[in-house]
This record gives C-alpha cells, sequence and structure tokens, in this order.
C-alpha cells in the first residue's frame, strides 16, 4: 500500500510547494524573488537655516510595476541609510529596465533620476547641494566581492562643493602617512567617487587637499574606522549641514567622513 499511495500524493505535494513560492500578490516570487536594493544616504545641506527640518527628504524607488519609499530622511551622518528595494523586470530584452529614484520635502522637489539597475544587485544613493540651490543625486553600484579578513574597500564619495570653499576647483585625497602628491584621487568635484581602493583594516586616516596647486594646500584631515573583510562607501562631507565650510580656514573642522559598510547578503 505505501507503493500504491506514493503516485496519488504526488499532485497534492507539488501543489503545496507551488504555493509556497508564491508572494502575497500570488506572482510566484515570494521570498526567493529578486530584486535591486538602493541603500540611501542624504548629504544635502541648507546654510543659515535654523533648524534641519529642511533637511528632511521623502525619498522614493519606482520600478515598473512597484515602487517602495522612505519618509523623512534626515541628515545622515554616520547612521544606516535608508533601504529601497523594486524587482526589476529584466525578462524581455526590448523591456526598459529603468527606475526613478526621486527625493522631495515641503518646499518642492530635490532630485529625480533614471537609473538602469539589475536584480540581486545593490547600489548606494547619496544625494547632496544646498536646498536653498541646487541639489543632485548620484547612484553607484555596490562591490559585493569578497574581501580579506586583514583588509578593507572602501570608496569615497564627495557631497562637498569645492568651489565653496575658498574657490578650489576639486580635491584630491591621500593618505594621511603617505607623502605630498601621493594621491590615490585627484580632481574630485561634487558627486564625485574615488573608486574602489583596498588598505589594511583599522583606522583611515585621510588628507583632503585642494586640487591645481604645485604646493599642496591641506585643507582638512579626516579619519573613521574600518573593519577587515568589509567593503565601505566613505562619504566626504559638512559636519555642520546648517554651517558648511566657505572658506579653506573653516574646512579643518567643516569637513568629515562618515564611513557605511556594505550590506552582505
Amino acid at each position: 500500500m505505501k507503493f500504491l499511495l506514493l503516485p496519488m500524493m504526488l499532485p497534492f505535494l507539488m501543489a503545496m510547494t507551488m504555493s509556497g513560492c508564491e508572494d502575497e500578490d500570488g506572482d510566484g516570487g515570494g521570498r526567493f524573488r529578486s530584486e535591486a536594493t538602493i541603500h540611501y544616504f542624504n548629504q544635502m545641506t541648507t546654510h543659515g537655516a535654523d533648524d534641519q527640518s529642511l533637511l528632511t527628504v521623502d525619498v522614493t524607488l519606482e520600478g515598473e510595476d512597484e515602487s517602495d519609499s522612505a519618509t523623512g530622511v534626515g541628515y545622515s551622518q554616520g547612521d544606516e541609510g535608508a533601504e529601497l528595494s523594486v524587482r526589476i523586470d529584466d525578462t524581455n530584452d526590448n523591456v526598459d529596465n529603468s527606475v526613478l529614484l526621486s527625493g522631495e520635502n515641503a518646499s518642492g522637489r530635490l532630485f529625480r533620476t533614471s537609473e538602469r539597475l539589475t536584480n540581486d544587485s545593490r547600489y548606494t544613493a547619496v544625494s547632496f547641494g544646498d536646498t536653498s540651490e541646487n541639489t543632485g543625486v548620484v547612484v553607484l553600484l555596490q562591490d559585493q566581492g569578497e574581501v580579506q579578513s586583514g583588509s578593507s574597500r572602501f570608496r569615497v564619495i564627495n557631497t562637498v562643493e569645492p568651489l565653496n570653499i575658498g574657490g578650489a576647483n576639486s580635491f584630491d585625497l591621500r593618505y594621511n602617512d603617505a607623502g605630498s602628491g601621493n594621491y590615490f584621487a585627484s580632481g574630485l568635484g561634487l558627486g564625485d567617487d574615488s573608486g574602489y581602493q583596498t588598505t589594511n583594516a583599522g583606522g583611515l586616516n585621510l588628507v583632503v587637499v585642494r586640487n591645481g596647486f604645485t604646493t599642496e594646500r591641506v585643507l582638512a584631515r579626516v579619519d573613521c574606522s574600518l573593519s577587515g573583510g568589509r567593503a565601505y562607501d566613505v562619504i566626504l562631507a559638512a559636519n555642520d549641514p546648517l554651517n558648511p565650510p566657505l572658506t579653506e580656514d573653516e574646512a579643518e573642522d567643516g569637513l568629515v567622513i562618515y564611513c557605511h559598510p556594505h550590506e552582505r547578503d
């Protein structure tokens, strides 16, 4: 009898297995469906304001058939970024797999960008600029590759307008223990990133230099901690978003880096 019952049970077991893979919409995705995920950080400033209420932003990620959002995201500093995810329809080569990432507050739209994302990938989005003038956002793919236990991988994303600091054209970056001129990033403008670098795990000490001068003009020394075996987005930002540095003298205390580890799947 045991061998006779097994074929009779197969249709039932197959139906139960298939139903367990469906999500709430009944599309068969469930927890197994793949998505693209954006980690959003708000580094916008508002010079001279009384408080940070003008900095809060409602951010939305809109895909072809779904959306995700986060409300009231304040100046990020060292906080974890808001996480937004959508499923990308990549089953048809003729489909435009772009999504819209937008942010707004009570004063209106702050930024809006169309990006082509892929499923099973993580991205970093960082908004920047003064909310009373011009604001923007950059979206960067995260490198999810393995990092050796004694090392850390990082990239620096600049959210500070060089022209606001004594008319600097751009920034150069080097390690604090490196000699003058040994820059791992040069000509870093607003919204630019350094590309990934690998360093020993521990303290990350960087020197921010004004680009374009034969004699090095150091603006600030900034630091944070990196754990071994991890990858990071290191965001160069204003220490006080209500009073970002406007001169070279203000840059030393006015600039900071926030080091955000990549989430691991």
